[in-house]
């Protein structure tokens, strides 16, 4: 055990040096709750052990779950907290005279840093979603792009509030919080639209809206990196790290817009008697 929490603490030391090699944007979160590479790692690993050995067990036979009351107790937390962090990021980013992009970094005093670390901890109240998929074993939503999706966003923003907590991080909690409001609405609105004969959740319109708001969060959040990286007079970041989380975002985009191509866009296929 001492060998690989060493070998953590090693990894993530390796890591923030890569994002941030002259220490000008680390060190005011360090030690604070799960901002160790070691927790935040084996929490990433329990996630993936979960959907490997849950969806093992849930096919061997254990009949499918649909936990009614931690499903809306859960929707409806995640539709006040992501509203909240929405909000909060704007108002933080409005007291302090933000511009839309290239703001300032304070490493000592930073007003965005708590905000961060509520975004950054967030991520693993959103495991729920996987859970919820594993129980009711509906195996077509638990695809590469749903896990890759939560592995590895919770290990990116892990980054992020170690190394990147104030300035122009304030963006990335107002379109995702604000995404992730509305995405959070829609399904409590499925769980209460169901065929009476069937009990499956009705088909809503605005389905694939929501996906087309996630690729243009997707643009929005790259057009700022891109920014960032070709004004050498922005210096609230560090340029290896905002080129880290463009390439990032880049794989999300690909990965939304191939799901959005695939589900929206392609004929379905006729039904044979």
């Amino acid at each position: 055990m001492d060998a690989y929490l060493n070998a953590m603490d090693s990894l993530g030391s390796k890591i923030l040096d890569f994002v941030d090699p002259t220490g000008d944007f680390t060190g005011y979160t360090k030690g604070w709750e799960f901002t160790e590479f070691r927790t935040a790692f084996s929490i990433a690993l329990a996630y993936l052990a979960f959907v490997i050995v849950g969806s093992a067990i849930m096919k061997a036979g254990v009949p499918a779950m649909d936990p009614y009351p931690i499903k809306f107790f859960y929707n409806v937390s995640q539709i006040f907290l992501c509203a909240y962090m929405t909000v909060e990021a704007g108002m933080i980013a409005y007291r302090n005279g933000y511009s839309l992009v290239c703001n300032p970094y304070d490493k000592e005093n930073p007003p965005m840093a708590n905000l961060l670390w509520l975004f950054y901890v967030s991520k693993i109240w959103d495991f729920w979603d996987t859970i919820f998929i594993v129980l009711g074993k509906k195996w077509r939503q638990l695809s590469f792009l749903h896990v890759y999706h939560h592995f590895t966003i919770f290990l990116f923003y892990w980054i992020n509030v170690n190394s990147q907590y104030d300035g122009d991080v304030y963006l990335t909690i107002c379109l995702n919080g604000f995404i992730h409001t509305v995405m959070y609405t829609y399904y409590f609105i499925c769980m209460h639209t169901r065929d009476p004969k069937t009990g499956k959740s009705l088909p809503i319109w605005w389905k694939s809206s929501l996906t087309m708001m996630q690729l243009i969060q997707f643009v929005t959040m790259m057009s700022q990196a891109t920014y960032l990286l070709t004004h050498s007079e922005c210096k609230g970041h560090s340029r290896t790290n905002t080129a880290t989380y463009l390439v990032y975002i880049l794989s999300l985009f690909f990965l939304f817009a191939q799901f959005f191509v695939s589900s929206y866009m392609k004929p379905k296929k006729k039904k044979t008697a």
